[in-house]
């Protein structure tokens, strides 16, 4: 990694720890908000661009976990808005600028496990649940990331997401409803599917 932003030794050092720590859970849960590789791929790379240029104001007596969980949702919302206002098409094929004129930085972490669909799959979501979240609108599937995936506690929630905890506790609370009423559709289509699937005879000769 280049030494931008006057980071000293010791602290990327700190850095390039904190990220490899945590780099497969944030790609994690990108993967969930944005429903595809690319757009988690940017999103995991953006946000620890941002969170290496500013890693000094990062308090170290909070979870780091949770300080770049941040990064992730605020980028992930500034994504929909831009998308939702088609203001421009935006590329998120091109590397990314430090802003300082110089070269451009990127983020590699070497790959020696499961490919990271294969991770996502690995977790303790049944196939009922994961095609519920799926029906979420990216909001909700947010709250369920953050709150229920994640266990972010409801005030850094509600500080993340510019709300007061009461607001996000009552959304949870329409969504978790959301959530049972897709699961009991869901295995009601998959019940039917299964009673009227068609009985194979064996013979013998």
């Amino acid at each position: 990694m280049e030494t931008t932003y006057n980071l000293n030794e010791s602290e990327q050092n700190r850095f390039n720890e904190l990220m490899e720590g945590t780099y497969r859970k944030v790609y994690n849960m990108a993967f969930r908000l944005a429903g595809n590789r690319a757009d988690a791929e940017d999103l995991t790379q953006e946000a620890f661009f941002r969170a290496y240029r500013s890693f000094r104001e990062f308090e170290g007596d909070r979870p780091f976990e949770n300080w770049i969980f941040r990064i992730v949702t605020r980028l992930f919302l500034d994504m929909l808005r831009t998308r939702r206002r088609r203001i421009k098409a935006v590329s998120y094929d091109t590397p990314l600028s430090n802003g300082s004129g110089d070269e451009n930085l990127y983020f590699e972490m070497p790959d020696n496990g499961s490919n990271p669909e294969q991770k996502v799959l690995e977790t303790s979501f049944s196939e009922d649940l994961q095609r519920a979240l799926n029906s979420l609108s990216p909001e909700q599937r947010l709250l369920i990331t953050l709150a229920d995936v994640e266990g972010v506690a409801y005030k850094e929630i509600a500080e993340i997401l510019g709300k007061p905890v009461g607001t996000i506790r009552s959304r949870l609370h329409r969504t978790h409803k959301a959530i049972r009423a897709r699961l009991e559709q869901i295995r009601k289509e998959t019940q039917v599917q299964t009673t009227a699937a068609p009985i194979r005879w064996v013979t013998s000769h």
